[in-house]
């Protein structure tokens, strides 16, 4: 897995050769060159490709999490696959045969580092559980599924309906409760997490629903010549009215193992909501939460407002 980079912070190829005053980076995703780079400096040359790599990946979601095997192929657009080619020149035309030279292949996920971490480019550990927390909950008699890397490959592990307590799964414990849903339908969220991976997160609490309107308005003269008026006309007038269904969910009662998580979820920019059988695509509304701990809170519940993705009315044009 050494080879699976994240673009969504910055990915940096370096290109030096004592000598070089001309440097060129070829940059081919999923098969096609895309991009050509020049820098004209001496001895060494810093390319950054995340942005330019990170135009090709586009992560879907339909309600059914993907096999490992999609994130293994790009044109289910979960990644990219990405080969640089460099050179490196002893004059600034390019000319001749490059002094220089060498190339590698990588997979780009919409993954990313924490500022605080160390190293500068991001790239998946060869053996881990693709989740930052290590506590999964799950409604009662309902199944799960998370990801991990085994050294070459990226894995699918499905949490069975009565799975409980804990499991080893790449060397680390995932521990596995639930929740009691006797009170409310639990929603589900399903976002692009910190390694760029589709991850599930449930809340168990109360949700509830409400519709937020906009949209402009005018005043009208319908007025006769004579000065008389139709009273069952609008004198106002609005138009260009578009809505969206917004949603308040809370997670219920849980562990602070769900910070990580919550914290993931705000930072990602793609979130879809499992709601009355339907699946849609949300934006969260909440942009800041207060992380609990149990030994100050006792309990710990999140409350989050998201907003669906859409206009109510189709205005695809």
């Amino acid at each position: 897995m050494a080879n699976n980079i994240g673009v969504r912070s910055p990915q940096f190829i370096t290109v030096g050769n004592t000598g070089g005053v001309r440097f060129e980076l070829n940059v081919t995703v999923n098969g096609t060159l895309r991009y050509e780079l020049v820098k004209l400096v001496n001895d060494s040359a810093t390319f950054e490709i995340a942005e330019l790599v990170r135009d090709y990946i586009n992560i879907s979601y339909n309600g059914t999490m993907p096999t490992a095997s999609e994130y293994t192929t790009n044109s289910n657009g979960y990644v990219a696959d990405v080969s640089l080619g460099w050179s490196a020149y002893t004059n600034t035309a390019g000319t001749g045969s490059p002094a220089y030279y060498g190339g590698v292949s990588l997979v780009a996920y919409d993954a990313y580092k924490f500022f605080e971490e160390t190293g500068y480019n991001y790239s998946h550990p060869s053996t881990a559980v693709l989740l930052t927390s290590k506590t999964v909950w799950l409604p009662e008699n309902t199944s799960g599924t998370f990801y991990y890397t085994n050294t070459t490959n990226l894995t699918k592990y499905d949490i069975t309906t009565s799975a409980v307590g804990n499991v080893t799964v790449a060397g680390e414990t995932i521990t596995i409760k639930r929740q009691d849903c006797s009170r409310h339908d639990p929603v589900k969220l399903v976002f692009v997490n910190r390694f760029g991976i589709l991850q599930e997160l449930w809340f168990f609490g109360k949700t509830t629903e409400s519709t937020k309107v906009q949209g402009d308005q005018y005043k009208t003269a319908n007025i006769a010549a004579n000065g008389s008026y139709n009273r069952y006309e609008h004198q106002f007038k609005k138009f260009d009215l578009h809505g969206k269904k917004t949603y308040v969910i809370n997670s219920g009662l849980v562990d602070e193992g769900y910070n990580d998580s919550v914290n993931e979820l705000l930072l990602s920019e793609q979130v879809w909501m499992h709601i009355d059988s339907n699946v849609i695509p949300v934006n969260l509304l909440t942009s800041d939460v207060s992380y609990r701990t149990s030994l100050n809170d006792k309990l710990v519940q999140y409350t989050i407002e998201v907003e669906q993705a859409y206009d109510l009315i189709s205005t695809m044009r």
